[in-house]
């Protein structure tokens, strides 16, 4: 069966990269499984692809290298002689030329899903009493959440490591997977402003009150609650409303809550319902410094995670 083989290039080592690390967990640090993909890859290419990589081997590293791979690939291959994190990093270079345009495609897949970035979460709160700043706000929002990369995102240091993604039929893919996903975010971001015009219109109108909206692009997120302002009955009741743990509890909020669909129901429960929850816990003193006592430990356990941070 024939093989294709990618145009040769110029091969690179790492050094002046720390040596503390073994080689072998940086590649993995980098990669990740991708490694064990070219390893399998390496070990089940047909003989004449086989023969040329290890020509390539010698040019590269010299006739001992080449010699001593030709030699070692049968114990390699059963397992029992393991690869050194050395040669892992030359096959990193020298397999995936030799693979078909799925096979790359595939490495391609495994390390764009391994650096994908985090998306970016925003939110927007809107007093239904008062709700005019707030969708101005909003609508800038949602039309600065673009998409205008032209190829999908890999950092330097992986480009650096492997320099068969620079090649042509990589830089291709990068390309259109870019390009669907830019498609995919001007449709979700069109139907958001759609949905979104609709809602301004009910809380204008009066008809809505209270509600949350969460729209999920490929690069953000964008949460929106809409809320009748009423009493913050831990505020008012047990600490006041400018107080640290007032503030550390507002950062809980805007960091957690906002961030799951439970979380912004009971922030439309809790602004629909607090004043009523303050007056009746304003009644019974022994339950607000049992109340006083619970929120002081969960606020604690805030402070140490943000901390973590």
């Amino acid at each position: 069966m024939a093989y294709r083989r990618y145009k040769k290039r110029r091969y690179r080592g790492w050094s002046g990269r720390s040596a503390s690390i073994p080689k072998y967990n940086r590649l993995i640090k980098i990669f990740g499984d991708v490694i064990p993909r070219i390893k399998q890859s390496f070990f089940e290419l047909e003989r004449d692809a086989l023969d040329e990589l290890f020509d390539d081997y010698g040019t590269i590293y010299g006739e001992a290298a080449e010699e001593y791979a030709r030699k070692t690939f049968p114990k390699w291959k059963n397992y029992t002689t393991n690869l050194s994190g050395q040669t892992m990093e030359r096959l990193v270079e020298l397999v995936p030329p030799y693979l078909s345009s799925q096979q790359r495609y595939s490495l391609l897949q495994i390390v764009l899903e391994k650096y994908k970035r985090a998306k970016h979460h925003q939110s927007v709160r809107i007093n239904s009493k008062d709700p005019i700043r707030q969708f101005s706000e909003l609508e800038d929002k949602i039309k600065a959440m673009d998409y205008n990369e032209s190829l999908a995102y890999l950092p330097d240091a992986l480009l650096s490591a492997a320099k068969w993604l620079y090649d042509d039929d990589i830089t291709a893919a990068r390309a259109m997977l870019a390009e669907a996903e830019k498609r995919e975010n001007d449709i979700i971001r069109a139907n958001a402003i759609r949905d979104l015009e609709l809602l301004k219109s009910a809380v204008l109108s009066g008809q809505v009150n209270t509600a949350s909206y969460s729209v999920e692009m490929p690069r953000g997120v964008l949460h929106v609650t809409v809320y009748e302002q009423s009493k913050c009955f831990v505020a008012t009741v047990c600490f006041g409303s400018e107080s640290r743990e007032v503030e550390m509890l507002r950062y809980w909020r805007d960091t957690a809550l906002l961030h799951s669909s439970l979380g912004r129901k009971f922030i439309v429960w809790y602004y629909t319902n607090g004043q009523t929850f303050a007056s009746i816990i304003n009644k019974l003193p022994l339950f607000t410094s049992g109340l006083r006592f619970i929120l002081h430990v969960f606020i604690f356990f805030l402070h140490l995670k943000k901390k973590q941070l």
